[in-house]
């Protein structure tokens, strides 16, 4: 007996100490694991979007804002009828019954129903006042003026995050703190049933003042829509900067597309050609050549050049004019875009000191403008060119370039030979005003002499009053520009093509006292009625352009252009 009562007592006092043991355990290496869990999973967060910052134009109109609309949400388990509810919400929402049912049977008590619907929808759920069923206010991506801008300002995506243009690169500044919708958790997952959820209110994001103007954007998308259609263009961009400061005031392209709906669009209308797109600009290149041999002293206006009756054979090349021109001077070898003149005025310069002009503005480089898509373009240096390149680098050949780059280098030679850094920003600002950042002008080097871009531009002037550029010209405006129609290179036979061409006019208005330089880009413009030049297909738009944007810089056009956006 004594014997079978020490044995209990025995296994009392080792159980005891097996239990005793066990708590240890558990409370001095495992409590901290238990501790973690039980905080990782004590809730289900769901995020709402930061109200993003408002992108205004120069003068304050809005082009990208942020307006609230309702989200739809279920706390499922307050649900009292799923069928008769999924009924009720699908004819208002345009959902399916069985889409919002199986939301409700997802097995989860937080569930989104529909995100970022329209305001009426959401004012008709919430009066329906029924059970389980609730809204919350989140913001949404909307660009009132549709188009306009397009490709300067880019798109969100579903997320609010920058996807393309300006939102893209300014993404860090627009977007804010996202919010939180908070739902409480046991441990093991489980959600409490409580019927609270916990809001922690987003943080917007900030304000951004482009250098864009509404109403000189308006009329560069009108007048470039008009020749890219009449054309039947493969593509089209203009671009319009104001030579002094480097700021961009109006950039389009064509096709175009509607930010508020990117996604209904095919990828290639997304791409911001104006620095995207890197192409052989022709004969607006010649502008190079000119710099390079007015600066270096090799010739002047008045110098006569033999254009061999518009055909010369170079190293087994053919190099053609489009007349037969015999002895020009320079002035009119290039008011005439004879290819023979220039490239004969290119053989003066020399491969080594063309080639430092074409880097010392700004080719084969970025332009440095912060936004998103931009090349650099094409540039070999001289060791790489064979006998042939000097002649046909001279003229815009091998070699490629930015529509951004071509309208910068007509903006250098009417600033007066000094480039400006290319800017789309002005300001970012707080939602309450307070400045976060400015960006003022940059000066980046004086490429050539005041002298020299003020001989340059009478001898520009010359290609609107009496040369290749005479249809860009406007009564009582003085206008300086070249045009270009360069081939295009066709890979599938090696050679350059007889049928696409690339159309373009670059220049300033007023010549003598620059406002704005201009860029005209038409790619592959129909050759079926036989207008393919620049001259004939780029170069009046340009005029309309410089007509129209100085009237709307002085205020006379530009209350009818904001009152049609």
């Amino acid at each position: 007996m004594r014997i079978r009562i020490q044995i209990i007592a025995a296994f009392f006092i080792l159980f005891g100490a097996a239990l005793f043991f066990r708590f240890l355990y558990l409370q001095i290496y495992t409590g901290g694991q238990m501790e973690n869990l039980s905080d990782r999973q004590s809730a289900d967060v769901q995020e709402i979007i930061a109200e993003r910052g408002f992108i205004y134009d120069s003068n304050g109109r809005e082009l990208a804002v942020s307006v609230e609309v309702p989200s739809v949400y279920a706390i499922t388990y307050q649900v009292k009828n799923k069928e008769e509810t999924a009924v009720k919400l699908a004819g208002i929402l345009g959902m399916s019954r069985a889409e919002i049912l199986k939301k409700f049977n997802s097995g989860r008590n937080f569930v989104w129903i529909m995100r970022k619907t329209e305001y009426e929808k959401g004012k008709r759920i919430k009066a329906m006042k029924l059970p389980g069923i609730n809204t919350v206010l989140e913001t949404k991506r909307f660009y009132p003026k549709g188009t306009l801008g397009a490709h300067a300002l880019g798109f969100v995506n579903a997320d609010a995050a920058g996807c393309e243009g300006l939102e893209l690169s300014y993404n860090k500044y627009l977007s804010g703190k996202n919010g939180k919708l908070i739902s409480v958790k046991d441990a093991k997952g489980r959600e409490v049933v409580s019927g609270e959820v916990d809001y922690e209110a987003p943080q917007n994001g900030n304000n951004m003042i482009l250098t864009i103007n509404e109403g000189v954007q308006s009329i560069v998308e009108e007048e470039l829509n008009i020749v890219f259609e009449k054309y039947h263009a493969k593509e089209a961009t203009a671009i319009v900067m104001n030579p002094a400061t480097g700021e961009i005031l109006a950039l389009a392209n064509r096709p175009n597309y509607d930010p508020n709906k990117f996604n209904e669009y095919p990828q290639s209308y997304l791409r911001n050609r104006a620095v995207s797109t890197a192409y052989e600009p022709g004969s607006t290149f010649k502008a190079v050549t000119m710099a390079a041999a007015f600066s270096e002293k090799v010739i002047s206006e008045g110098d006569l050049i033999n254009c061999e009756n518009g055909q010369m054979i170079v190293y087994g090349h053919k190099l053609n004019d489009h007349e037969k021109y015999k002895i020009l001077n320079f002035r009119d070898a290039f008011a005439n875009s004879s290819n023979i003149g220039i490239s004969k005025v290119g053989v003066m310069v020399g491969k080594d000191r063309l080639y430092k002009y074409i880097r010392n503005f700004g080719f084969g480089d970025k332009t440095g403008l912060t936004i998103s898509g931009e090349v650099k373009g094409m540039v070999r240096s001289p060791e790489k060119w064979s006998g042939l390149s000097i002649y046909t680098v001279s003229i815009g050949q091998e070699i490629s370039v930015t529509p951004l780059q071509i309208a910068s280098l007509y903006a250098t030679i009417a600033n007066k030979g000094k480039m400006m850094q290319p800017m789309l920003v002005k300001a970012i600002k707080s939602k309450e005003g307070k400045i976060i950042k400015e960006f003022a002008p940059k000066e980046i080097r004086q490429v050539i002499s005041e002298q020299v871009a003020e001989r340059m531009t009478r001898v520009l002037k010359a290609v609107v009053e009496n040369g290749t550029g005479k249809e860009a010209a406007i009564p009582g405006l003085s206008l300086a520009g070249k045009t270009g129609t360069a081939q295009k290179f066709d890979p599938a036979i090696r050679k350059y093509s007889s049928s696409k061409y690339v159309a373009s006019f670059a220049g300033f208005a007023p010549a003598d006292n620059p406002k704005l330089a201009i860029l005209v880009v038409v790619d592959e413009p129909s050759t079926s009625r036989g207008i393919y030049y620049g001259g004939s297909v780029a170069a009046p738009a340009f005029g309309k352009i410089a007509k129209r944007a100085l009237r709307c810089l002085e205020k006379k056009e530009t209350d009818d252009i904001v009152k049609s956006n």
